[in-house]
């Protein structure tokens, strides 16, 4: 038994909190013990970190493992997410995870990413004529925040537009981003991996120049992906960057209208404080108010205090993006701020390939609201909004809005 097993009554995760708000026990236990033990929601014991220098070094500490695989390893929860599969990128580490980001990095590149700007505007365009043609109201999640990173990404890796759909729960069970129950979840699971696994050897038939085109044919030297890998970066890429990029724009929405929309009238009258925005919006959001969980191989001294190896560490990402210490008036939404990365990318060698093509996106699809539809208006307000209450992604799952 762990020191941390043999403490009694462990505060439990996750702490509830305000809507759209990290929880106040994230801001108390900062300020009065920033290496917190607590329990996780599925009953082991962790060490939370809370400020943002203990974040960012422990994201860049390769001490802190990423692989939670093992059948003693702590788990985030007791029912089963992507977080157990040994082949995702996330959970590996060393050698074995550079191996697999040396052969796929290229994919990935800035450059790449402006290859595909133009199909993201018209993916947003497309999506803003339906709405018009339709007329007000609509729901902004349904209509336009989750349609338009799953049709892009679809439409990269050459999925078939008609099987787009299909993936708003596919995606949501993989990502652990809506609760549902264990069979329901491996269900759903099992049924997007079959899907993938068919488009892989469709398009290695028949090769084209999409997304997963260049996965299939990427290399380091004489290095390529297995099978398994590739399907898992395959899926990872279409759950992962559909759940993420949704719940930011989103809650950038929400975000952009409080106060008789002075944020969005602000972006209105200086366009070009958008990239800036982008940035300060996904620190002040975040995407919900789990943590992220890694093991320790070896002692580790942080900022505040030493991990001992063998414990479990939950990482409060939207709790040390509220740092004072790093964002002076922390609790404010400054488009023109000087600060610190956000960390919601991660940190180290583990920041996230999607990285570019997720602020591409999120940049283009504001950008297009703003350009399209300045009027925009939400008619529900942030207490009546409603959650996927996910383990991972929090998602809101209905914004109704005009113009």
């Amino acid at each position: 038994m762990t020191e941390i097993e043999q403490l009694p009554d462990l505060p439990t995760l996750p702490f509830p909190s305000p809507s759209l708000s990290p929880p106040t026990e994230y801001a108390t236990l900062r300020a009065t013990c920033p290496l917190a033990p607590v329990r996780l929601p599925s009953g082991d014991p962790a060490i939370l970190l809370l400020k943002y220098r203990d974040v960012a070094a422990a994201m860049a500490d390769p001490r802190m493992s990423h692989n939670l695989t093992g059948p003693d390893a702590p788990r985030m929860t007791a029912e089963p997410s992507f977080l157990q599969d040994p082949d995702i990128l996330l959970n590996k580490d060393g050698e074995d995870h550079l191996r697999i980001r040396r052969i796929v990095a290229s994919a990935f590149t800035p450059r790449r990413i402006e290859r595909w700007k133009p199909a993201i505007e018209r993916v947003a365009n497309e999506l803003v004529d339906a709405m018009e043609k339709t007329g007000p109201p609509a729901d902004l999640v349904s209509d336009y925040c989750f349609a338009l990173p799953v049709r892009i990404i679809c439409r990269l890796l050459g999925v078939p537009d008609d099987d787009v759909l299909r993936f708003r729960v596919w995606s949501n069970a993989f990502a652990a981003a809506a609760r549902m129950e264990p069979e329901e979840r491996v269900t759903h699971i099992g049924a997007f991996l079959g899907y993938m696994t068919e488009l892989i050897a469709a398009k290695r038939a028949e090769p084209g120049e999409d997304l997963i085109d260049d996965l299939i044919t990427a290399r380091d030297g004489a290095d390529r992906l297995t099978e398994p890998e590739l399907l898992s970066m395959a899926t990872g890429l279409i759950a992962a960057g559909n759940e993420t990029t949704s719940t930011a724009l989103s809650r950038f929405l929400v975000e952009l209208h409080e106060n008789d929309r002075r944020l969005w009238t602000q972006l209105l009258d200086h366009p070009d404080l958008l990239p800036g925005a982008v940035d300060e919006l996904l620190r002040f959001t975040g995407l919900s108010n789990s943590t992220l969980l890694r093991l320790t191989v070896e002692d580790v001294e942080l900022p505040s205090g030493t991990v001992k190896a063998g414990q479990a560490v939950a990482i409060a990402g939207n709790c040390a993006m509220r740092d004072p210490e790093a964002y002076p008036d922390p609790d404010t939404v400054r488009f023109d701020r000087d600060a610190p990365p956000t960390l919601i990318f991660g940190g180290g060698p583990h920041y996230c390939l999607g990285a570019h093509l997720a602020k591409a996106e999120l940049n283009i699809g504001l950008g297009t609201l703003l350009k399209r539809l300045p009027t925009l208006r939400l008619t529900a307000g942030r207490d009546e909004l409603e959650f996927s209450g996910g383990e991972i992604v929090d998602s809101i799952l209905s914004l109704p809005a005009t113009w």
